[in-house]
């Protein structure tokens, strides 16, 4: 101790010189991997890289994404860093369907960190790897064919009609509501029906506990946001931090829920076509081995399956997380997708009223009924929920983690096992060479014409290839039939609490309005 008193302040200044010069001389090492490759890069910032605006909140996830998406316009494809962590930013479409479509075989994972004694509800098919995701994968698809899907869309309509109910009254008062919680207890209730075969009854009670339970799920706080980065890039911090990403409450009740509901069914012989069964067949099977041939009516969910087996074990924890996935995908997704639609519609109100148009002219040919080839027939409909998801993409970014080393065709660049790759679908969505105008909701955007002139992956709200989203149809059933039903009543416009223009959430990383969505309502004048 008496040393420390001693040292001189030309031996401190010293000292602090050396520990300067040597963490500089990291990061500039650090930040050397792109130079040395010959790759145009992002400056980074210490320490921080490319992600500063993110990493202090400054900035929504897709916000950030289009500013580095517009940094070298001309570039195929841009090295940036997330901390010190080299990443490779996919531009050109091409590009990008190489590494979701063509070259699958290199790009098979996610690259999300899971620790899945942590995080019982983390093995998911979103998080999972290689071959267990390829065999869980290929079990899962049967359930959100059109086929299956069609059978569970009176289930929907149940749902969709609890929700006009709820609307009819503070919609004949002219009231000002937050339209992504009220869609949201609609899509709450889909699922509920759809995958658990439960009433979730989300609309008519306050305090339903599954609703409930969806907004713990994206509850966060500016401590949570910074170590779910930290983790994202350093997966070893999970060790030092091991904070969990979803709170205890809804582990214990996901997995006390789901095991409930197979005892039931499976004790009182009941058996429904809907994900819930599937999860119980697949129990009742034990280990399943993924040699068997995969089957699906989607031929970009075909996977290359080698000889070699895996075998996957069926525990309570693993058919617990799918089916958290399912619910917390199903209704964040839809009721976003929905709410932000609403909101365009209602600062387009020629929009509004020509969907409107299109379903009355539709239903009149069905009896007035909604139904499921009815909401397939609109093609006004396809457009305007299409180009809110151009708009209002789910996830900003898609990422892939390289899962063998790979040569960039035409180029001498190799990425290495490990690396993260990110495609910017937020860049893509809002580049005026793919969409004119991009900050216009224009539905024609995906007029037949529009979709021919345009490279398939500038469009990529589902993501592309075998990791596309699994419940991308079920997804958009779902988010037309609450637009049908509520554009068949109501009228949506806005009001003093709108926000205009919207500011995203920075804390969370799919994409979500900081404030929430209020709309006025009224009773449609028939």
């Amino acid at each position: 101790m008496g040393l420390l008193f001693e040292t001189s302040p030309v031996e401190w200044l010293t000292m602090a010189i050396i520990l300067f010069t040597s963490v500089w001389y990291y990061f500039k090492s650090e930040y050397s991997f792109w130079k040395k490759k010959g790759v145009r890069f992002i400056s980074p910032v210490i320490p921080f890289g490319n992600i500063k605006d993110m990493i202090l909140l400054r900035k929504a996830t897709g916000e950030m994404l289009k500013v580095l998406y517009d940094e070298f316009p001309e570039e195929p494809f841009v090295g940036t860093y997330e901390l010190t962590k080299p990443m490779l930013i996919i531009r050109d479409p091409e590009l990008i369907k190489r590494v979701t479509v063509k070259d699958f075989s290199y790009f098979q994972d996610r690259g999300v960190p899971v620790n899945e004694e942590l995080e019982p509800l983390g093995s998911h098919l979103l998080n999972l790897t290689g071959k267990k995701w390829r065999t869980l994968r290929s079990k899962l698809t049967p359930t959100f064919t059109s086929g299956k899907i069609k059978m569970m869309f009176h289930l929907m309509i149940e749902c969709a009609e609890q929700l006009k109910d709820y609307l009819e009254k503070p919609a004949q008062n002219g009231e000002i509501l937050e339209m992504k919680e009220a869609v949201a207890k609609y899509s709450t209730n889909v699922i509920g029906l759809c995958a658990f075969g439960l009433q979730f009854n989300a609309i008519n009670e306050s305090d339903s506990e599954f609703r409930r339970i969806g907004r713990r799920v994206f509850e966060t706080s500016v401590i949570a946001a910074e170590l779910r980065m930290l983790q994202s890039a350093y997966p070893s911090a999970m060790k030092i931090f091991p904070m969990k990403i979803v709170p205890d409450e809804v582990n214990k009740h996901v997995i006390r829920t789901v095991k409930e509901v197979m005892e039931y069914r499976e004790k009182n012989n009941v058996s429904r076509n809907d994900f819930m069964q599937l999860l119980i067949e697949l129990k009742n099977k034990g280990r399943v081995h993924d040699d068997e041939p995969v089957k699906s009516e989607d031929k970009l969910d075909r996977t290359s399956h080698k000889e070699t087996e895996t075998n996957v074990e069926f525990t309570d924890n693993l058919l617990a997380s799918q089916a958290f996935i399912f619910f917390v995908a199903g209704f964040e997704t839809s009721s976003t997708a929905l709410s932000f639609c609403l909101y365009e519609l209602a600062l387009n109100p020629e929009v509004q009223e020509r969907l409107r148009d299109e379903i009355d002219s539709t239903l009149e040919k069905y009896e007035g009924k909604i139904t499921y080839d009815a909401i397939q027939s609109m093609s006004y409909l396809d457009k305007v929920v299409a180009e809110t998801l151009r708009k209002y993409p789910p996830l900003p970014s898609l990422f892939r983690a390289v899962t063998k080393p790979y040569v960039i065709p035409g180029t001498s660049v190799r990425l290495h096992v490990g690396m993260k790759v990110m495609i910017p679908v937020c860049g893509l969505h809002y580049d005026p060479q793919y969409f004119p105008e991009p900050e216009i909701f224009n539905p024609e955007n995906f007029s037949d014409d529009s979709r021919a002139r345009r490279p398939h992956n500038a469009y990529l709200p589902f993501g592309d290839g075998p990791r596309n989203c699994i419940g991308m149809r079920f997804g958009l059933l779902q988010a037309k039939l609450g637009l049908c039903v509520l554009l068949s009543n109501f009228k949506f416009s806005v009001c003093d609490k709108t926000q205009l223009p919207i500011k995203l959430d920075p804390k969370i990383m799919v994409m979500a309005s900081e404030s929430g969505i209020w709309l006025r309502i009224n009773k449609r004048d028939m």
